[in-house]
Order: structure tokens, then sequence, then C-alpha cells
């Protein structure tokens, strides 16, 4: 049946992947558009929420539910592309966003054009002034209130305000959970009619079931496990087909669920085997969405699909068996976060370890014991940040009661100092900037002060734009079904896009740390301590991408850098994580919320690599970048010093993650060294996240000349996994370049 299904789905997706739907011409994809445009033509005078709800209605009363004929669940309403990750042209639920997007270029086009030449020149990521991807759902609300709860609370506080912007909330709000509620019950209609058609007693069952519990919930709270699982994917397909956004999580399902699988497991209603059953089907929805024997240039976003999901807050029963399953199953998604500190079952560790052995580097490992006390640091309450999640490949977020927007702005110290050094007056004149010059600094100190001084300057043009244009989101695009579900709307009577839910941080990743900092430590001893050359000597030497200059660049490598565990590095890394820190929380986001630091980035380490020209540290124009904390391809670094360097770092200035992408050899590798250095680095707490592949450069090399026998090799690239011999040739030779520590 499993693969019946299985075989059912891919054939369902392919039909309204990407590429089918590009080449049938139906980009930017939305089914309902017609109706959606006529509304709007026929009612000039609503307000955004006003439209929402519309589109809310209109979505519930024209959509096909589709059922499969050996799932369990109900979710897929037809309305979005099989790949969807929340950009706003692929599903119906972006239409008001498009309709309304023109307002942020006709609020300021030459500032707009500034902003996206950031992007464009690999300064800072311009993927929205507001991050419509990368959500989490407040699953836990409606697991435990039920749709129907929510919508008594917002009909209370609807009652007790004569506010009218509040009154437009709360009425958007309530049409949209109405909406929601209709959508479950047509599922339930269609269910019916399909059992009593199905001939196949067991297929019969299966839609009857579905019926049933379609009927109920959401709407009122999830009593057993099934109804729960049913529950959080039902939710995490609906979101975006209904407001728009990206969904990239569905949760902590061994935490959302445990309660509920214990009751059924005692009650005799549930057995581990049929658990087992259910979760099986639950989670392979997402790998059938996707084709992981294209080559990643072929297939959609390169072959990322957001959907993650996070173990291991309190480790149980549900944590093995999700594990177990996603790992005999050979699943690359849902992604999976591992959290652990200080006192993880060692049980634990080796159960997520074991993918490692068999070529599977497919989860990552979350410190609690830096991210709790970072977020708490941010200003959120304990018991909210021990729930934390990460959405997406690495943002963490408080899925009840934030949108922590921690994907859409990463930015590059390293380009930064590249500008600096080296920027034309086409850069600047694209920018809206004017860099000051590095070469007559008289001493480190006046150095380091131009740097940092262009760095806030970049900063500051980002976050302040970033404010500017992103206070028109919710003009743009307010989700008031999403928002009334989240901790903090309905009690401010606010969408959670003007600042509603309880918390309304935004992410701000600095990236290419180690490149920056080698660059002033090489700066630093060659030109103002040893003094064996001028500054305008070695900054001559990068401009000419080091050709003439073979020697200097020699040493150049030999000065301390990050990772090496002589502290060189971390020391002025330091000075420079508090100055930003301090800086960057002087700004209020569009929300007006603060400016929370993460350390890390994404597919920028090979896609800006082209714009970075030659760098102090040793670096070649064109050379690939460093995510977030990771060392520099330049030197064979021992791990454990790379841990030790990290560890004396302020990471709880940095709650919205740290990263530490690292490859170690496999060869010689056993369960228990490998876990001891899991646990010596939570211990050490040397970053937020490890990203770890567990590889062999022989593997690798065999891998790229026989790619049809290793087809099982999966590696992590930028927060997300892939077969290595799918990878597109630019990607295979940014990974193989990676330093394999020792």
């Amino acid at each position: 049946m499993l693969t019946q299904l299985q075989d059912d789905l891919r054939k369902y997706y392919r039909e309204i992947s990407f590429d089918i739907c590009r080449e049938k011409g139906l980009m930017p994809f939305n089914p309902l558009k017609k109706q959606m445009d006529a509304y709007a033509q026929a009612h000039p005078n609503l307000t955004p929420l006003q439209l929402k709800a519309a589109q809310y209605e209109i979505i519930a009363d024209n959509f096909t539910p589709v059922l499969f004929r050996n799932d369990p669940f109900y979710f897929e309403m037809g309305l979005k592309i099989a790949e969807y990750n929340g950009r706003c042209d692929l599903g119906s639920g972006g239409w008001l966003f498009l309709r309304n997007v023109h307002l942020l270029k006709e609020l300021d086009p030459v500032e707009w054009a500034h902003y996206h030449s950031g992007g464009r020149l690999g300064l800072h990521l311009t993927y929205g002034f507001f991050d419509s991807d990368h959500h989490g759902i407040p699953y836990a609300n409606v697991l435990k209130q039920g749709l129907g709860g929510i919508f008594e609370r917002v009909r209370e506080a609807a009652g007790k305000t004569n506010n009218p912007e509040q009154q437009d909330f709360y009425h958007a709000a309530e049409r949209g959970l109405l909406a929601v509620k209709k959508i479950a019950e047509r599922f339930a209609e269609a269910a019916a009619t399909a059992a009593a058609e199905e001939h196949d007693p067991e297929a019969r069952m299966i839609y009857g079931k579905v019926a049933e519990t379609a009927a109920r919930v959401p709407w009122q709270p999830a009593e057993t496990f099934y109804e729960g699982l049913a529950v959080i994917w039902f939710l995490h397909e609906l979101c975006s087909v209904m407001d728009g956004i990206g969904i990239s999580t569905i949760g902590s399902p061994d935490q959302l669920l445990q309660e509920l699988y214990q009751r059924d497991i005692a009650t005799g209603r549930l057995t581990q085997e049929s658990a087992t059953e259910l979760l099986k089907i639950w989670l392979i929805h997402t790998d059938c969405k996707l084709d992981f024997f294209k080559r990643t240039d072929q297939q959609f976003n390169a072959g990322e699909q957001g959907d993650t999901l996070t173990l291991g807050e309190t480790v149980n029963e549900l944590t093995f068996m999700i594990l177990k399953i996603h790992r005999e199953m050979k699943l690359i998604y849902p992604k999976i976060h591992c959290r652990i500190n200080s006192q993880a079952p060692e049980a634990y560790l080796q159960e997520a370890c074991k993918n490692f052995f068999i070529g599977r580097n497919v989860l990552d490992f979350i410190n609690d014991d830096v991210i709790i006390p970072a977020q708490v640091r941010a200003g959120k309450d304990l018991c909210d940040a021990k729930k934390y999640v990460a959405g997406g490949c690495w943002e963490v977020m408080l899925e009840h009661c934030e949108h922590s927007q921690g994907a859409n702005c990463y930015f590059d110290l390293a380009r930064a100092m590249d500008l600096t050094i080296q920027c034309t007056p086409e850069e600047e004149s694209a920018l809206g900037l004017r860099f000051e010059r590095p070469d007559n600094a008289k001493d480190f100190e006046e150095l380091y002060s131009i740097f940092m001084r262009n760095i806030k300057m970049c900063l500051a043009q980002m976050l302040t734009l970033i404010r500017k244009f992103g206070q028109l989101w919710p003009e743009i695009n307010p989700a008031p079904f999403y928002s009334a579900c989240m901790d903090g709307c309905i009690e401010s009577g606010q969408d959670y896009s003007a600042g509603g839910a309880k918390y309304s941080p935004h992410g701000v990743p600095l990236t290419d740390v180690a490149i920056f900092v080698n660059s002033l430590l090489v700066l630093r001893e060659l030109c103002f301590e040893k003094k064996t050359h001028s500054l305008v000597e070695v900054l001559t030497a990068v401009r000419e991408n080091w050709q003439g200059y073979e020697q200097l660049r020699r040493e150049a490598l030999a000065v301390p850098h990050l990772g090496d565990g002589s502290g060189a590095g971390t020391d002025l890394l330091k000075r420079i994580l508090h100055e930003l820190t301090d800086f960057i929380s002087g700004f209020k986001n569009e929300r007006g919320g603060p400016f929370q630091c993460g350390l890390y980035s994404y597919v920028e380490i090979v896609n800006w690599a082209k714009h970075m020209r030659a760098t102090p540290d040793g670096r070649f124009a064109g050379d690939f970048l460093a995510q977030g904390l990771t060392p520099t391809r330049l030197h064979p670094d021992v791990i454990t010093d790379v841990f030790r360097d990290l560890s004396k770092l302020p990471l709880d200035r940095f709650p919205a993650n740290s990263l530490l992408t690292c490859s170690i050899s496999s060869n010689g590798l056993t369960p228990e060294k490998l876990t001891a250095l899991i646990r010596g680095w939570c211990l050490l707490k040397s970053s937020g996240m490890l990203q770890l592949n567990c590889i062999s450069r022989e593997e690798l090399e065999d891998a790229m000349i026989h790619p049809e026998a290793h087809m099982d090799l999966i590696v992590r690239v930028y927060g997300y996994s892939a077969r290595f011999v799918m990878l597109e040739p630019s990607k295979q030779q940014e990974f193989v370049s990676r330093q394999i520590l020792q």
C-alpha cells in the first residue's frame, strides 16, 4: 500500500510541477485568479484585510479536494505547484501579494534600486523586505484549542473593542477561520463520496476515516495520535494556499504528539506498529513532490524544499521512531534538526549518527545550551524559548508566538571589506554609498575603524530600508487566519505583519566571518606588528589578485587564523561581534521589534563568490566563500581546534542561530568517536548549529568518475541535503573544495 501511495503521489505532483506548469503557461500559478480579480473589481474600496478575507472564501468555495486512495491524510487542494516553497507566484494564496507588491517600488524607486543592488552585487540578500517564506505554524495552539476555540477567542475580543482597525482584523480572522472549517468539511464530503463508490474494503475504510476526521478536526481539538498527525499536515499545506506564505517547518512532532501517542497506546487504540505505519505515510509527502534524480540545476530551486522537523526537546519514543523511519525509508525530506544539550542521552546521539555511517548526511544538530540563553537574552520568556524549532535551513523560531524572518537579509562582512578595498565608481553609484578608503591608515586601529565604519554604513542602509519598505507589508499581504492562531495577535487586535504577535524579531545573519577576521589578522601582523610589508603593498597585491605576489601570499597564509586553536582570531572576532551586535541593536525593524543577529548563510557561498575579488587572507578572486562561522578553505585545521576557538565567542548575542559547517573524514571513524565529537561540540558551546558531513576524499573522487556506483551518497550542502552525484558541476566543485578536518 505504501509503495502504491508513493507512486500515486509522484504521478500527481509531476503533473503540477514547476516545469510542467511553466511549459503550459500557468505562471503565476493561480487557478482562481479570475474569480479573485472579479471580486476585487466589484468591490473597489476594500481594505487589504477585507480582500484577504474574500480570498479565503473564494478558495473555500471553489477548490477541488484531492484525495489519494491509500492516504489517510487530507491536504491537497490543487492550488499550488508541487514544489511550492513560499514564492507568492506559485499558488492561489499569493494573489493579494501580487496585486499589491507594486507599492514597494512606488514608495521610493531610487532607494528600492539601491537596496536591490546590494543583492545583485553580493553585499546582502534581497529576498524581500519582509520574509514571506520561512514561517512556522502555531501547531500546538490549534492541536489544543481547535480552530473553533480560536474562533471563539477572536469573537470575544471583537466584542470588546470599537477600534475600527482592530475590528477589521478580527472580522477578517473570523472569515478566515470559517473558511478553513468549510475546507475541512468539503474534504469530509469528498471522502464520504469516495467511500461510497469504493469497492476495495481497505480503501473504503481509509476514505471513511478521512470523512469522519475531517468533519471534526482541525475545528475541534485533536484527540488521537492520528488526528494530531492529520492536523499538522493539513495546516502545513493549507496556510500557504490560504495566506501566500511559505511554511518551512512541520514543528516538533515528537513533542506535539507524545501525549496523544501515549494516551492511544494506553487505551489500546494504537500499537507501536500501527503508529509506525501512520508515521511512514505522514513522512513521505514532501519527498514525493520532488525529483531527486534530476541534476540539481534542473530541479526547482536547485532541489531545496524547506520542509523541516525538529526533534529532541525531550527525547521520547516518537523521537526514535521518526529517526528510524526516516533512515530506513531513505528519505531526504523532511529535513531533520536534532536538538541536543549537555544531558542528551547517548542512545539518542547514536540513533541520529547511524545515518552518517551509511552515506546519509541528512541531519544537523542544534545546541539548546547556546540557543535558549540567546533567545532569553533577546527578551523572550524562558518557557517560550524552550519551545524553539528551526525552520528551513537553520533560522530559529518560536513558532507559536513569532515570525522570526531569519533568511531574507544575509549580510556579507567580507564583501563589505572587498568593497572598501576595491569598490568602483559604478558599484558605489548602484549602491548609493560612498566607501572610505583604507590606503592611508597610519596604524591598525585606524584601519580597523575604516573597515567597521564602512560595514556599519552598509548595515545601516540595509536595516533602514527594510524598516521603511517593510512597513508596507500589512497593506501588501496581511495574513489574518495565520495571525489568529499565533500568540499575541488576538490580544493586540493586529495582524502579525503589523507587529501583533507576542514577539516581532527580524533576523540579520552575518556571514563570511572567517574571511573577514583572517584578513584583518594578516593586515595587522604584516603591516603593523612585524612591518614586513607596507599597507599599500598588501592592498596592491590583493587588488592584483596576488599575481606577482606569490611570496607575500605565502606569508599571508602563514599568519594565525580563526580555527587554528591559537586564539588570535577569536580575540579579534569577539571585539567585532560585540561592536556589530551593539550597533544593530540600535535599529528597530518594520514591525517595531528588534533586529536579532545570526551567523550563517545559504548558497551565497557559491553565488556571491563570483562577485568577491581577492581578499587579504590569501583567497583568490572568485574562490568559494564560507558559511557563518565556518573556517575558510585555505587551512587544513583540526576540528577540536575549531571547536575551542569558537567556544570563546559571545554566541548568546546571536538568537537567530550560529552555524558551523564541517566535513570530517569517515576513514577510521567509529560511532563512539562521532558521538564523542558531537558531545564535545555541545559542551564547548562552539556554535548554535553543527552541520556535519562524514565523507572521504576517495569516495568523492570516485563518485565523480563512477556516479552510478554512488547514487545513495547524500551530502549536506547549504542547509539542505542532496545526492552528491546529482549536484551540478559548480556545486560538486564547491563541495569537494571544502577542507576535510582532522
